[in-house]
């Protein structure tokens, strides 16, 4: 590659190779929040094939219709799951198979969808599955072969380690990561990795969405007996993600049924904050919401309590008066669980100083 200035003889510049190893060198080029940041709109795409697991992982966010996305597609053998989530302002909608609900969240906050969940963005490119070779720390020791199209300032590199072959196209001037794929010696395990930005990633709201999605309450229960009197207490986890106000929730007490249901004895009304309660075998009840920030919303750190010298043996449960269901961490083991716990729990946390677990 050379160039020239007025009538001078032409003087070189970097070549490929050069412009390459000082990519390598900065680490600047696969740094995702630095190149995404600044993008309006954007989509991260990963899709996976490994030990018969494939996958598709989707992070993608719309600053100018304030939507950010998160969805994940996973094949195991006969199991797969479906699901998608797509936040903006005070509703979010979630996707599970090609069902749509609709959620509300009492206190939104802007969430960066890269933090948590399969970006490992230390490393600098993302591995849906851990162990997969693409690796940048050992970017410097493969042997590249380098081309560039300096009309569309477009680079592609290849290279082989000693499992899989690694290709990378960055665009842009300095070059950025916009696409990565590794295809293992094994011709079965493979990773490859996009972007997407400008209107190709836009995101919109489902246009009918009529079910509506109880709030994914997480947190942790204690059992006790104080000098004979037995205490149920349940305290909402720090950096429970979406609030809900106090007067659309109750906490209904009761007896667990052989299939799970609760009998309801009594129902409180959350936003009383305290109840005394007299049933009729002349047991005492009490019933308190302690709202650990005073802000009128059940959120992290809140406190629900039932003491009684009821022998019964009794179980609580959060009812969520606008989606006229319980949250599915109150019911019989349920699809909900697996999937949004374990699969998505990264994603259901503030991104707060106070942020400290999720759903026990």
């Amino acid at each position: 590659m050379t160039g020239c200035l007025g009538n001078d003889e032409p003087l070189p510049v970097d070549s490929p190779e050069d412009i390459f190893d000082a990519a390598i060198e900065s680490g600047d080029a696969w740094d995702l929040q630095r190149i995404l940041s600044s993008e309006e709109i954007y989509k991260l795409e990963i899709v996976d094939s490994v030990a018969g697991v494939h996958s598709m992982v989707i992070l993608g966010a719309d600053n100018e219709s304030g939507l950010t996305r998160v969805s994940m597609f996973t094949v195991s053998g006969n199991e797969s799951i479906d699901f998608e989530l797509l936040e903006g302002n005070s509703n979010y909608y979630v996707r599970i198979d090609d069902t749509w609900y609709l959620g509300r969240d009492a206190a939104p906050e802007s969430i960066n969808p890269l933090v948590g969940g399969t970006a490992n963005l230390d490393a600098g490119i993302p591995n849906a599955q851990a162990g997969l070779p693409m690796d940048v720390t050992e970017f410097d020791s493969l042997d590249w072969r380098v081309t560039w199209d300096s009309g569309s300032e477009q680079m592609v590199a290849v290279a082989n380690n000693e499992t899989s072959q690694i290709l990378l196209e960055l665009r842009g001037n300095p070059p950025v990561l916009m696409k990565a794929e590794s295809f293992g010696n094994d011709g079965i395990t493979s990773t490859v990795m996009s972007i997407t930005i400008g209107d190709a990633a836009k995101l919109e709201v489902p246009s009918e969405v009529s079910l509506r999605l109880p709030a994914p309450i997480s947190g942790e229960v204690m059992m006790d007996v104080v000098d004979g009197i037995r205490i149920w207490e349940y305290t909402v986890a720090d950096g429970f993600r979406w609030e809900v106000s106090v007067d659309e929730v109750e906490l209904h007490v009761g007896e667990r049924q052989s299939d799970g249901n609760l009998s309801v004895l009594v129902e409180f009304s959350v936003e009383a904050g305290h109840l005394d309660y007299t049933d009729q075998e002349g047991a005492a009840w009490a019933f308190d919401h302690f709202d650990n920030d005073g802000d009128g919303l059940l959120s992290g750190g809140d406190v629900l309590r039932v003491e009684t010298d009821s022998e019964r043996d009794f179980d609580a449960a959060i009812y969520d008066l606008w989606a006229e269901a319980y949250p599915e961490s109150f019911l019989p083991a349920h699809f909900f669980s697996s999937l949004i716990i374990f699969a998505f729990a990264p994603f259901f946390r503030k991104q707060s100083k106070h942020a400290k677990c999720l759903i026990t």
